[in-house]
């Protein structure tokens, strides 16, 4: 959402993934991560969450660093959908959290290679989300033996698009202005995906 200028929540809940705000080059940004939030099951303003929290761009980031424990997560979803859109890494693996934050979710989108080992591992994880909808985008790392659509249509779900693999060339923040047009259409075809899923309810 940051690459398209408008602000948002990222959340994460996959505490062995090494944090979202490394993968954001922001690991020394000041604010809370999941160990820091305080919540204490109280009222929480939306703006007093999202100014507490390091900023990528326009977005807020909340980084694992411990696993979150469910009533923290649905609390957190809860408050920062007031404020915006929310964007949860919700992690391979079936966990409390996931649990927690998969029926907050308007749409689960699966990042998938292209690969039978990429393509067998999402659709196992496809297999185990339950309830709402799903869609793939396609992550391209070179000569991909399958088509993006193919891979879609062997996980078991609807092609939301296709980007190249991205990597950060030093240490310094990832730059949302610099990212790929096609991660850009990618996160444009997730937005409307979820308008449309709106306006069909």
């Amino acid at each position: 959402m940051a690459a398209l200028g408008g602000s948002a929540l990222l959340v994460d809940l996959d505490p062995v993934a090494g944090g979202l705000d490394v993968l954001l080059g922001i690991e020394t940004v000041p604010g809370a991560r999941w160990s820091g939030l305080r919540l204490d099951g109280g009222h929480l303003d939306p703006d007093e969450l999202l100014g507490g929290l390091p900023q990528w761009a326009s977005a807020a980031v909340l980084s694992a660093d411990v696993s979150p424990a469910p009533d923290a997560v649905a609390q957190v979803l809860d408050v920062a959908a007031r404020a915006g859109p929310v964007v949860v890494d919700l992690g391979r693996w079936p966990s409390p959290a996931r649990g927690a934050a998969l029926p907050e979710c308007a749409l689960t989108v699966l990042v998938c290679g292209a690969d039978v080992r990429s393509v067998t591992g999402a659709r196992a994880i496809r297999l185990g989300l339950e309830g709402g909808p799903v869609g793939v985008v396609v992550a391209r790392s070179g000569r991909d033996p399958a088509p993006a659509a193919r891979v879609a249509d062997l996980v078991g779900a609807p092609l939301i698009g296709a980007v190249s693999g991205l990597r950060r060339r030093d240490d310094s923040p990832l730059d949302p202005s610099a990212l790929p047009r096609a991660l850009t259409r990618v996160a444009r075809g997730v937005l409307d995906a979820v308008d449309g899923l709106a306006r069909a309810s």
